[in-house]
C-alpha cells in the first residue's frame, strides 16, 4: 500500500499491510519561522518516511494573534522564553475579539504547511496542530492554566465570550489549514481532566467551541482529537466527530482497545511520549510497539507517541520502534 491509503484504511478500520506510524517532536531552534517549521518537518520525513506527518508548529503561535511576546531560543531542546502575556483579568478575557488567521503567526503556520505538503506531495497524509480555545486561554493569561480555571469559575460570562472570540478565530483557521494542504487538524486539549476542568466544566467551556471548530472542518478525512495528560474525562469527548482518538496511556486513562470499543473510531498511540522515551532503549520501545500492535489485531490503529517527544530522542529508538512493523 502507499501511505495515504495505508492511513485512511487504518482509519476506517480496515484491514492493511501494515500499521501506519508515525512521531511528533519540537525543535526549539527552527520552529520560529515559516521556512524554519518547514525545512525541520521535511528533514524528519526523509530520515524516517512516516507514514503521516503532524508537523509540530510551536505551542505559542495562538496566543501570539493575541498579543503573547516570547524571545526564540537558539538551542533544539531549549524552550522558548515568554517576554509579555497580554492578559491579566476576566475583563480583557470579556474584551478579546476574533482575529484573522491569515496574518501574524497563524499565516507564517499556514505558509509553513503550504511548503510542507508541497514538499512531500500529496501520498503522504498531513494533521495540522489546533489547540483548544481554552487551552490557548492559558497561554494568554499571566497566571497560565490555574488562572483560565479559575476565571472560568469566578467569572463564566467574561470567559464564555473570550473563548468565543478564540474558536470564531480558530473555526476560520481549520478551514484555512485544509485550503493550505492539511487532511485535518491534531485538535487538542490539556485541561480536559481531573486536574483540570470538571466534567460539568467541559460541557460549557470545552464542548460547544470544540464543536464549533471541528464541524468547520467536518468533511476532512482525518481529524483527530488529542486530550492530553492523565485522569482525562474521556466521556466528554467519546462522541465527537472525529477519525481518531489520541491520548496517554497509563494514568487512569482507558486502554486502545477500550477507547475503539467504546467510540468504533480508529485510535492513534501505543508509544512512550516525553519525558519516558529518553530513557528507554531500542528494545523497550519495539516491545511497546509490539504489544499496541498485539491488542489492536493490527486494525484501526496508527502507532505514534502519548505526546510529543523530546527533541533530543536518539533516532536509534525511533527506527526500532518503526522496525517492528516494517519489517
Amino acid at each position: 500500500m502507499l501511505k495515504r491509503e495505508r492511513v485512511i484504511g487504518a482509519l476506517r478500520g480496515e484491514p492493511v499491510d501494515r500499521v501506519p506510524i508515525a512521531f511528533w517532536l519540537h525543535n526549539f531552534a527552527t520552529e520560529n519561522s515559516a521556512d524554519g517549521l518547514a525545512t525541520e518537518t521535511l528533514r524528519l520525513a526523509r530520515v524516517f518516511d512516516w507514514d503521516f506527518l503532524k508537523p509540530q508548529s510551536r505551542a505559542q503561535c495562538f496566543a501570539e494573534m493575541w498579543g503573547l511576546t516570547y524571545r526564540s531560543s537558539t538551542e533544539r531542546a531549549t524552550p522558548y522564553s515568554v517576554t509579555h502575556t497580554p492578559l491579566t483579568s476576566a475583563a480583557d478575557i470579556a474584551q478579546l475579539r476574533p482575529v484573522d488567521p491569515r496574518r501574524g503567526a497563524l499565516a507564517e503556520q499556514l505558509a509553513a504547511l503550504a511548503t510542507i505538503r508541497a514538499g512531500v506531495g500529496r501520498e503522504t497524509p498531513i494533521i495540522w496542530t489546533v489547540f483548544a480555545p481554552m487551552m490557548v486561554m492559558s497561554y494568554l493569561l499571566t497566571g497560565g492554566r490555574a488562572q483560565a480555571l479559575g476565571l472560568a469559575r469566578a467569572e463564566p460570562k467574561a470567559m464564555d465570550a473570550g473563548l468565543a472570540a478564540i474558536a470564531e478565530t480558530l473555526a476560520e483557521y481549520a478551514r484555512a489549514c485544509l485550503a493550505a494542504g492539511a487532511d485535518g487538524l491534531f485538535y487538542a486539549t490539556n485541561v480536559a481532566r481531573r486536574d483540570g476542568l470538571t466534567a460539568e466544566e467541559c460541557r460549557r467551556f470545552q464542548r460547544p467551541h470544540d464543536l464549533r471548530i471541528l464541524s468547520a472542518v467536518a468533511h476532512a478525512p482525518f481529524n483527530l482529537l488529542h486530550v492530553c495528560g492523565p485522569a482525562i474525562h474521556f466521556d466528554e469527548f467519546a462522541d465527537y466527530p472525529v477519525a481518531a482518538f489520541s491520548w496517554a496511556l497509563g494514568g487512569g486513562n482507558p486502554s486502545l482497545s477500550d477507547v475503539h470499543r467504546r467510540t468504533g473510531r480508529a485510535v492513534v498511540g501505543g508509544l512512550p511520549a516525553k519525558p519516558e522515551i529518553a530513557e528507554m532503549t531500542a528494545a523497550a520501545i519495539a516491545g511497546r510497539a509490539r504489544r499496541a500492535v498485539e491488542e489492536m489485531g493490527g486494525r484501526a490503529l496508527l502507532l505514534g507517541p502519548d505526546c510529543s517527544i523530546n527533541p533530543d530522542t536518539p533516532d536509534d529508538l525511533l527506527h526500532a520502534a518503526a522496525a517492528v512493523v516494517r519489517r
